[in-house]
């Protein structure tokens, strides 16, 4: 998304910030130096945030391994090593798909929209075409089925963007939309078997 102007990029981020639970405070202070005090503690508390303080007190059963793995990837926001700045998010986000660990896919969904909340709608929409590459690499979903069930499904990217925020109700919708594909491309190959001639 391209902002025109600098009111609506810094009215898009304090929107995605109030999204993921961040509060906006605004107080006087009546020397410049109570105001440096003030920006410090502001420039902790982010950083804190940032680190991941207390955030797997907020996601439930992240194993230290994962919690780490994920620091890590959010640690490298902004490195040149990629060509976006949740390029280190977006790489482990494949990694643990590979891994069948859906759950953690979702946490680490979550902890970085905590923890960076303006890219929170980037790594997002990145969810759907990682989905898709899982399924047809870890559930054996041929591509045809695929395009076939998601152009006949027009919500399946919403519902996927909606529930990876939630990370048991997460797997399930992967699950549910594996065992859908399958369902309706057996109905597809015993319909065809039926209309060829013998």
């Amino acid at each position: 998304m391209v902002d025109r102007t600098v009111v609506a990029r810094v009215k898009r981020q304090r929107e995605y910030r109030a999204a993921e639970g961040w509060e906006q405070v605004t107080v006087w202070v009546p020397t410049e130096a109570d105001a440096e005090d003030i920006r410090k503690l502001a420039r902790e508390r982010r950083e804190r945030a940032e680190a991941l303080q207390g955030l797997s007190q907020e996601v439930k059963i992240v194993s230290p391994e994962t919690e780490a793995r994920i620091a890590a990837a959010i640690a490298e926001h902004g490195s040149a090593a990629y060509n976006t700045p949740s390029g280190a998010v977006l790489d482990l986000m494949t990694q643990l798909a590979a891994e069948d660990d859906l759950p953690s896919f979702s946490r680490a969904v979550i902890i970085l929209a905590r923890a960076k909340p303006a890219n929170a709608a980037f790594v997002t929409a990145a969810v759907p075409p990682k989905v898709s590459n899982f399924l047809i690499r870890h559930r054996s979903i041929s591509p045809a089925a695929l395009m076939t069930w998601t152009n006949e499904h027009s919500g399946w990217a919403d519902e996927l963007k909606e529930a990876v925020r939630k990370p048991d109700q997460f797997e399930r919708v992967v699950e549910a939309m594996v065992e859908a594909i399958k369902r309706e491309t057996s109905n597809i190959d015993a319909t065809m078997e039926v209309s060829e001639p013998n």
